[in-house]
């Protein structure tokens, strides 16, 4: 009796959540809610009864509030990087400056990234030229710094990669191999130097363990014990990561 009111009650008020959400049935096995880009969608069990999905819907009502607002303050952010007004570099986030110029040229000052941009480039054309510059700054910058660091940490924690790549990648952060070899990405140098570290040391232990096992994680834990701020570093700023690509 009581599934049947529930249910009664959100066919009467459809607007009984504040959000708009969908729902996705498949051969899994429970409840599930995926929040991306401002929509919300329940991943659910084909024969799953509809009324249980609107209580586990209420259940996470505040929760699902709570991440929408979180995406929208992002996607502001987000937005402001693909408008080529905002950048993160070593976890702070610039304002950027468009100079007209006759060459490229870029400066990094404490809260600001001034960009020279050739007259030659017509506005048609300067995102994609902006963001061809920065990307190969990034790069510069990884190349610069990621090898010497790895370098060090791998001695502190006598664990050896067989080599280092480093490349621009889309949803990693990092990865290793079976050969031992270490990849790394360029965009590394948008998060702050604690980040960086637990992503190497991340990488480091995945020479040990090629799995993500108890066990490893207690090595990671044993060489960096903030791994999980900077895990919850990494999601928090993923969108950043993400609207470089768009």
């Amino acid at each position: 009796m009581f599934k049947t009111a529930f249910k009664r009650l959100f066919k009467d008020s459809p607007n009984a959540f504040d959000f708009p959400y969908s729902i996705k049935r498949s051969q899994r096995k429970s409840l599930s809610i995926q929040i991306k880009k401002g929509a919300v969608r329940v991943l659910a069990p084909q024969q799953f009864p509809e009324a249980e999905i609107l209580r586990f819907l209420a259940e996470k009502q505040v929760w699902i509030m709570q991440k929408l607002q979180v995406q929208t303050a992002l996607n502001s952010q987000m937005e402001a990087v693909k408008n080529n007004a905002m950048l993160l570099c070593n976890g702070v986030l610039k304002n950027i400056i468009i100079i007209p110029s006759l060459h490229f040229s870029l400066i990094e000052l404490p809260s600001s990234i001034e960009l020279g941009i050739p007259k030659r480039v017509t506005p048609q054309n300067q995102a994609s030229y902006i963001k061809k510059q920065l990307s190969d700054w990034y790069k510069q910058r990884a190349w610069d710094y990621l090898p010497h660091r790895l370098a060090q940490l791998s001695t502190q924690l006598s664990l050896h990669p067989c080599d280092v790549q480093i490349k621009q990648y889309k949803a990693r952060w990092g990865s290793c191999n079976s050969k031992g070899v270490i990849n790394l990405n360029s965009l590394l140098m948008m998060t702050p130097d604690f980040v960086i570290d637990y992503v190497i040391v991340h990488e480091l232990c995945h020479l040990k363990h090629m799995n993500h096992s108890a066990q490893f994680w207690a090595l990671v834990a044993k060489h960096f014990p903030a791994y999980k701020q900077a895990k919850s570093w990494l999601k928090t700023h993923q969108l950043q990561l993400h609207s470089f690509h768009q």
